[in-house]
């Protein structure tokens, strides 16, 4: 009988030992939970904005005669323009092509005394009061936020020519000028909406003749401009807002 008792605790003793001992194991570690990384943005040029742009414009004209004699040299025709623009982008890759129309405010002028055979006291001039252009985009993405890009199209300006006899007002008249642009410059885009950029514009304006019918004043008639060629280089700077 004692000899069960002896065995009976020896075996309680163990399994109470191994009992006590599972409990002291660690618990298992918690499966570890993955979570996607949030999806950043992708940047992108496609869309229309619009914005604003402003600079200096310069470039050279004269006046010219019916039959194509000088009525003055060659004179330099400087000033500014701010205004307004709009266009489209579509982004393929690394390439972006695109539409831009822009229409500025422009006090772009200069003047010089005719010379002989004409009127030598008498001041010729020309004044560009307004420039539009309609231009096509081809660029090319050097970071996904700097384009670099070539622009070309066609331009109309309103375009005065002007004549002062000595003590006499001055004679003005004003035409819609046609013409052609290329270009180019590099854009910015410093968020997924707003850009900032700068450009460089040569324009061309067509042949226009002033002043058909000669205008009478006391110190002799204003004869006809056959010709007053005018041509544009732009230096300006812009800020689009993409939507």
């Amino acid at each position: 009988m004692k000899k069960f008792l002896l065995a009976g605790t020896a075996l309680l003793t163990f399994v109470s030992g191994s009992a006590m001992a599972a409990d002291m194991r660690p618990a298992p570690a918690p499966a570890p939970v993955y979570t996607k990384a949030p999806m950043m943005p992708v940047f992108s040029w496609t869309g229309c904005y619009i914005g604003v742009e402003g600079g200096a414009a310069w470039g050279r004209s004269h006046h010219e005669d019916a039959t194509g004699v000088l009525i003055t040299n060659d004179y330099d025709v400087t000033g500014g323009l701010i205004g307004g623009e709009l266009g489209c982008n579509y982004q393929v890759s690394s390439w972006l092509f695109g539409l831009e129309g822009d229409l500025s405010w422009v006090t772009k002028k200069g003047s010089a005394s005719d010379i002989a055979p004409f009127n030598t006291a008498a001041v010729s001039g020309t004044k560009e009061n307004w420039l539009g252009t309609g231009r096509a985009r081809l660029g090319f993405l050097a970071t996904p936020q700097f384009l670099l890009y070539a622009t070309g199209g066609f331009a109309a300006a309103g375009v005065e020519a002007d004549v002062t006899p000595p003590g006499v007002a001055t004679v003005t008249e004003t035409q819609t000028r046609w013409g052609w642009t290329v270009g180019g410059g590099g854009e910015y885009a410093f968020t997924n909406n707003w850009s900032i950029k700068a450009e460089y514009l040569f324009v061309q304006l067509q042949n226009a003749s002033y002043f058909a019918t000669p205008v009478p004043t006391p110190a002799g008639p204003v004869v006809t401009r056959g010709n007053v060629p005018l041509n544009n280089n732009i230096v300006r700077a812009g800020l689009n807002y993409k939507f």
